[in-house]
């Protein structure tokens, strides 16, 4: 199953790979270190080892918390790094013209959503974009369909591009996302025949080399951006924002874009 690993970002709003943490024997030779650079005697080097390693004992929240500061501070610089790459590269963010949109087409409110149909966290998602768009009507919302979850995932996509040839991407795109099992080949076909589909050119579509370079263009464009996870968002012109957000904290989010833009 092919993933994209995360860099940094909590598991409780994107879909990643497991990352590994610090841990405390790094801490213990760095303190060593840097003790050992000093004018410290050895007996005072041990001394201050142990006043610290008991200290850490008793208030193990530090290093918690020293973590989490670290993680905060090392997230904020990763996203200044993103948005600068997303303004370098606008064009392949903001206007291509074979990227779905919903919402409102000549919205002057965009967000731009990465997700990936099988990522439980773009599940939970989803129904939050249906949310906002009923609650913001200004609005334009532009999808970069990835594939990172592996083949059904890649399925899924090519469907929902294929449908959007036929002016079907939303109702495949709600079917595969509302589903707790991936959708197989022959569910879809069942489904774009229900939706009264041309389902020979649906099949031939889905088969297509054009529909493959587009989701390997949305790839090496994620990869370009440094996105490492689903879902990943982009409001604005470049504000990024990694993980899954409610439909209230992507309107407040829009609206202080806005606000600061005029």
């Amino acid at each position: 199953m092919k993933k994209i690993t995360l860099i940094l970002l909590s598991t409780a709003s994107i879909c990643l790979t497991p990352i590994a943490f610090a841990d405390t024997t790094t801490n213990t030779q760095a303190l060593s270190a840097v003790t050992a650079a000093s004018n410290f005697t050895a007996a005072q080097v041990a001394e201050i080892e142990a006043l610290v390693s008991k200290y850490i004992t008793s208030n193990p929240k530090v290093i918690s918390e020293s973590l989490q500061a670290a993680m905060v501070q090392k997230q904020q610089e990763e996203m200044a790094k993103m948005e600068k790459v997303v303004v370098i590269n606008k064009d392949k963010v903001f206007k291509n013209d074979a990227d779905p949109v919903g919402g409102n087409l000549k919205g002057t409110e965009t967000l731009v959503v990465f997700t990936d149909p099988n990522c439980h966290y773009c599940k939970k998602f989803h129904p939050e974009l249906a949310s906002l768009l009923n609650t913001n009507k200004n609005v334009k919302i532009i999808f970069k369909d990835l594939p990172i979850m592996g083949d059904n995932s890649l399925l899924a996509i090519k469907a929902m591009l294929a449908a959007k040839n036929q002016g079907k991407y939303s109702e495949i795109q709600d079917a595969v996302y509302t589903t707790e099992k991936p959708l197989t080949r022959k569910q879809i076909m069942k489904l774009a025949e229900k939706l009264g589909m041309d389902t020979k050119k649906f099949d031939a579509d889905m088969k297509s080399k054009e529909i493959q370079a587009q989701i390997d263009q949305n790839l090496e464009l994620s990869k370009t951006l440094g996105i490492n996870g689903t879902p990943t968002l982009i409001l604005g012109a470049s504000t990024v924002v990694p993980g899954y957000l409610s439909a209230d904290a992507l309107n407040e989010k829009l609206k202080e874009i806005a606000t600061a833009k005029n």
